[in-house]
C-alpha cells in the first residue's frame, strides 16, 4: 500500500500516531532534524546511534542497544542517497523481537514507483519535496502494509519558515531546540493530486535527472582527484572528501556555484 501527502514527514508523523509507540526509537545521529522533530510532534521518544565509516547509523551498537533495552525500533537513513542493503541488519532487528518496528528512510534516494518494500521493513519513505533527486518541492509517499489514520492539526506556512530558521541557527552556533513539541511547523495536507498523477509527474522528470547526473557525474569522475571520491556517493550529491573544505566552498559559492557540507550530528541539539 502506498499512502501520500504534500510531505513525507506528514506520512511519518501519522504512521507513528497511529501505531501509538510507548517505547524509544533509535536514530543516526546524523539524520535530518525533520525526523526527531516529527517524533517530537508524534508524541514518540527517540535516542540517537552514532554512525560507522559508511556514514550511517552503527548496526552493531544499535543491535547491541535493542538487545540489552526496551525499544519500539529504528529509522534507518540512507545517506547521501546511497541504497544500502540492509536485508541482514533487519533481520537481525526481527529475531530480537517481531514487534520492533523498522521504517527505511529513502527521502535522499532516487525514487522507487514499484510500491515495494524490502522483507522485514514496516514503513519506506521516499521524497519529492526540496533538495531531493526528484525536486518537485511538494510530495513524499510511504509503503507500508500498515493502514494509516490522518491526523489533523495546526499549519502555518509563516511558522515553517521561521522554524527553519531557527534550526539553522541551532546546527550554526551549537545550540539546543526549544521550541515547543506541538509547533505548527509541519504541512499535513493531503496531495492536490492523483497518485497516478503524481507518479507520472515523477516518472516524466526521473530520467532527464538521471541523464542529467550521469553526464555532471562523469565530469567530477574525470577531472577530480581519485583519492577524494567517494565511491558509491553519487546519486543525491557527487561527495568529496577535502581537507581546505571551507576554503574550496568560499571559491565554489564566490563563482556563482552550489555545494555543501555533510550533516553535522544533531543529537545535542536534541539534548
Amino acid at each position: 500500500m502506498v499512502v501520500f501527502s504534500n510531505r513525507a514527514s506528514s506520512v511519518l508523523y501519522n504512521f507513528l500516531k497511529t501505531n501509538g509507540f510507548r517505547n524509544r526509537f533509535l536514530l543516526p545521529a546524523n539524520v535530518c532534524p525533520v525526523v526527531p522533530l516529527t517524533m517530537m510532534k508524534a508524541g514518540v521518544d527517540f535516542e540517537f546511534v552514532d554512525i560507522d565509516d559508511r556514514h550511517t547509523m552503527c548496526e552493531d551498537l544499535a543491535l547491541q542497544k535493542m538487545q540489552n533495552g526496551n525499544y519500539a525500533g529504528i529509522l534507518f537513513v540512507h545517506s547521501y542517497g546511497k541504497i544500502f542493503n540492509n536485508s541482514g541488519f533487519y533481520k537481525k532487528i526481527k529475531a530480537i523481537s517481531p514487534d520492533l518496528c523498522i521504517i527505511d528512510d529513502r527521502c535522499l534516494c532516487r525514487p522507487e514507483l514499484d510500491g515495494l518494500k524490502p522483507d522485514n521493513v514496516d514503513l519506506v519513505l521516499y521524497s519529492t519535496g526540496y533538495a531531493k533527486y526528484v525536486e518537485l518541492s511538494y510530495g513524499g509517499y510511504g509503503v507500508t502494509d500498515i493502514e494509516i489514520d490522518n491526523y489533523n492539526y495546526p499549519f502555518s506556512e509563516e511558522e515553517e519558515n521561521k522554524q527553519q530558521v531557527y534550526i539553522k541557527n541551532c546546527l550554526l552556533n551549537n545550540t539546543q531546540y526549544e521550541l515547543p513539541a506541538d509547533y505548527p511547523w509541519l504541512d499535513g495536507s493531503e496531495l492536490t493530486m492523483e497518485k497516478d498523477q503524481y507518479f507520472g509527474v515523477i516518472r516524466n522528470k526521473i530520467s532527464q535527472i538521471d541523464k542529467n547526473k550521469s553526464i555532471i557525474n562523469e565530469i567530477y569522475k574525470n577531472n577530480l582527484p581519485k583519492d577524494i571520491q567517494w565511491e558509491g556517493y553519487d546519486n543525491w550529491r557527487f561527495m568529496i572528501e577535502v581537507e581546505k573544505r571551507d576554503e574550496i566552498l568560499n571559491a565554489i559559492f564566490n563563482n556563482g556555484l552550489f555545494a555543501g557540507t555533510n550533516f553535522p550530528t544533531v543529537s545535542w541539539m536534541f539534548k
